[in-house]
C-alpha cells in the first residue's frame, strides 16, 4: 500500500487504523536514526533523522492538549552493543524514557491486532513499564504506532494510533529546524518581496498548528515600509519597520520586537524577542524560546513562520468584521459645520502654507452641511465611501461681496476615507458646490488622514478636524483662494456642544426599528475604529 507521509500526518484515527491493519511492517533497521538533517528550500521539505516525530490524532483530546501547551513527542533510536534501544521524550526532553525494540509475531488475533509481524517496543523505567508500544514500519518516513496499557504484551488496553515521520514539510518544522534555518539559509528581505500580505504561524514543537496573526507590508513612495499586523484576529496596529543588512527589524508598542528573515520571496522566519539578557541556556517552553546570545547568557521570544497570503490586505479584527458584514438596508445622515479663514488671491494649498496664514489676515469663512448616506451598506462596501452634501456655504466677504450665504447646488458630495492612489494614503475629500453671481464655485477640500509619527492622540484629532481647500470656479478652473477650516473640538465650551450636536444629529433613515437604528451607528463606528487602529496605532501611543 503505497501512502503519503505527509498526508497521513493530518489523519483521524480511525482513518490511521485502517492504514495499520492494511500493510505489513518493513524491517527493524529502518527504525535507527542516522542524525541527519537536510533542507529542500525549492520543495520545502525537511529530513530530520536526528528523532522519529510524532504526531496525535487529528481530532483526539489529546491533540489538542499537545496543541495548548505547544508540545509534543518523538522518539530515538540507536544500536548499543549491537542490539537497536530507543528514547522517548517529549519534545524538549524534559521527559526521557529508555525503551527496548523487538520484532514480534502474533499467530492469531488478539484484541485490535491481527495475525502478524509488529515491532514492540516496551518502556523499561519504573514509571512507565505498565506502558507498551506496537509498531508498523509503513516506509522509510513513516510509523504507525499503538499505545497499550496493562502488562502483558499483547494483553494491554489500546489506548490510542498515532504516525511517526523523519520527513515533514517546512509548515511543521520544530525549533531546532528554525534556528538552523535563520542562522544558516535565511537572508535579508526587501522591500519588493515585502509587499503584500502574510499569515503568521508560531513555531513550537507541537502538532497541527494554527495561524495566530498576519502581517501586511506596503512600500510607500518614497521607499518606506509600513507594516501592520492583526493578532489572533482581535488586536491590530501599526510597527515601525527598519530594514537591516541581515534581517528586518519590526518596532510595536510591546518591549519586545521582531527580526525577519526570507528563506524566499513568499516564505520567511521571524522572531518576536527581547534584547533583555536572561541567565538560562536554550531551550524551547511551549511558545517561549530562550537562545544564547553570548556565554551563559540568552534571550527570550518566540518564534514564527510568515507565508505569503493572497488577500489584498488585512481582514478586519473578528469583531468589527461581523458588525462590518452585517447588512442592514437602511441610509444614514449626519450635520457636520466647519469654519477658519478664507484668503482670496492666494493659491497655495499645501498644509504647511495654510497654517503659516494669520487668520486675522483672513475672512470667515464657515459651512454647515447635512451629508446623506443613502444605503449604508454600499457606502461601506465602496471604494468611494461617498455621501450626498446639501446646506449652505458662508463668506464674510468672498468676490467683493459681504455676508453671503450661498447654498449648496447638486452634485456637492463627501468621500469618507478614500484612499489617494498616488500617495498611497487616506483622505476626506469634501466638493461642494455653490453659486455666486451666476457663476458656480466650488470648495475643493481634503483632510490628509495619515500617521506622521507625532505619536500622540491629538494627530488623529487634528487630522479628522483639519481641512485644507481650495476655491475654485467651476468652469474656468481659475482658483479664487484657499481656506484653513477646522471642526473646532475641544477647544471651547461652545465647541463641545457642537460635538454633542454632532454626534446627536446621526439619524438613521429606512427604518424605526430602534435596533437597527443601533446596529447602523455601529457599522459607520465599526468603520472608523478600524482605520484609526490600522493607521493610527492607538495602542502604540
Amino acid at each position: 500500500m503505497k501512502v503519503n507521509h505527509f498526508e497521513l500526518i493530518g489523519y483521524r484515527e480511525d482513518q490511521l487504523k485502517k492504514v495499520f491493519d492494511s500493510v505489513e511492517t518493513g524491517s527493524i533497521e529502518t527504525l535507527l536514526n542516522t542524525v541527519e538533517r537536510r533542507y529542500d528550500i525549492r520543495n520545502k521539505i525537511i529530513f530530520n533523522d536526528t528523532a522519529w516525530k510524532g504526531y496525535f490524532p487529528v481530532g483526539h483530546a489529546l491533540n489538542e492538549i499537545s496543541r495548548n501547551i505547544h508540545a509534543s513527542f518523538k522518539k530515538q533510536f540507536f544500536r548499543e552493543n549491537g542490539v537497536i534501544k530507543g528514547i522517548t521524550s517529549d519534545s524538549d526532553f524534559f521527559i526521557r524514557a529508555n525503551n527496548t525494540v523487538e520484532e514480534v509475531t502474533l499467530d492469531a488475533r488478539k484484541g485490535s491486532l491481527k495475525p502478524g509481524k509488529y515491532i514492540l517496543l516496551k518502556y523499561t523505567d519504573l514509571q512507565w513499564r505498565a506502558f507498551y508500544d506496537v509498531f508498523k514500519v509503513v516506509n522509510d518516513n513513516l510509523l504507525i504506532g499503538k499505545v497499550y496499557m496493562g502488562l502483558p504484551f499483547p494483553d494491554g488496553q489500546e489506548m490510542f494510533t498515532f504516525p511517526m515521520v523523519r520527513e515533514y514539510v517546512f509548515d511543521e518544522m520544530t525549533v531546532e529546524d528554525h534556528r538552523e534555518l535563520y542562522d544558516q539559509l535565511a537572508i535579508a528581505p526587501d522591500s519588493v518581496s515585502l509587499e503584500g500580505t502574510w499569515s503568521m504561524a508560531a513555531v513550537t514543537n507541537s502538532n497541527h498548528r494554527r495561524d495566530v496573526a498576519q502581517l501586511a507590508f506596503a512600500v510607500k513612495p518614497g521607499g518606506r515600509i509600513e507594516g501592520r499586523y492583526l493578532f489572533m484576529r482581535t488586536i491590530q496596529g501599526q510597527m515601525r519597520t527598519d530594514l537591516q543588512p541581515d534581517h528586518l527589524r519590526l518596532i510595536d508598542f510591546t518591549p519586545l520586537h521582531d527580526e525577519i528573515r526570507a528563506i524566499d520571496a513568499n516564505y520567511m522566519l521571524g522572531k518576536w524577542v527581547t534584547d533583555k539578557p536572561v541567565p538560562f541556556g536554550p531551550f524551547s517552553a511551549g511558545l517561549l524560546q530562550a537562545e544564547s546570545i553570548g556565554p551563559g547568557q540568552s534571550r527570550f521570544g518566540f518564534y514564527y513562520i510568515l507565508k505569503r497570503a493572497g488577500a489584498a490586505k488585512l481582514p478586519a479584527p473578528a469583531l468589527l468584521e461581523k458588525i462590518l458584514n452585517r447588512r442592514l438596508g437602511v441610509g444614514l445622515t449626519f450635520d457636520e459645520q466647519m469654519d477658519g479663514s478664507y484668503y482670496a488671491g492666494d493659491r497655495n494649498v499645501s498644509p504647511k502654507h495654510l497654517r503659516s496664514l494669520d487668520p486675522a489676515k483672513g475672512k470667515k469663512c464657515q459651512f454647515n452641511v447635512k451629508m446623506t448616506i443613502p444605503d449604508l451598506d454600499v457606502f461601506v462596501a465602496s471604494n468611494e465611501h461617498r455621501a450626498e452634501l446639501t446646506g449652505t456655504i458662508r463668506f464674510e466677504e468672498f468676490r467683493r461681496d459681504r455676508n453671503l450665504v450661498l447654498r449648496l447646488e447638486p452634485s456637492s458630495f463627501f468621500n469618507y476615507l478614500i484612499l489617494n492612489p498616488t500617495s498611497e494614503e487616506h483622505e476626506m475629500r469634501y466638493h461642494l458646490r455653490f453659486k455666486h453671481r451666476d457663476s458656480i464655485f466650488v470648495l475643493k477640500g481634503t483632510k490628509f488622514m495619515q500617521k506622521d509619527h507625532k505619536g500622540d492622540i491629538w494627530e488623529i484629532l487634528d487630522d479628522y478636524t483639519t481641512l485644507y481647500t481650495q476655491i475654485v470656479e467651476e468652469e474656468s478652473g481659475d482658483v479664487q483662494g484657499v481656506a484653513l477650516l477646522k471642526f473646532r473640538t475641544f477647544e471651547s465650551v461652545a465647541a463641545l456642544v457642537s460635538l454633542a450636536q454632532f454626534g446627536l444629529s446621526f439619524d438613521v433613515t429606512g427604518t424605526d426599528n430602534p435596533a437597527i437604528k443601533a446596529a447602523a451607528i455601529a457599522k459607520f463606528n465599526a468603520m472608523t475604529t478600524r482605520f484609526v487602529f490600522d493607521e493610527y496605532n492607538p495602542l502604540g501611543l
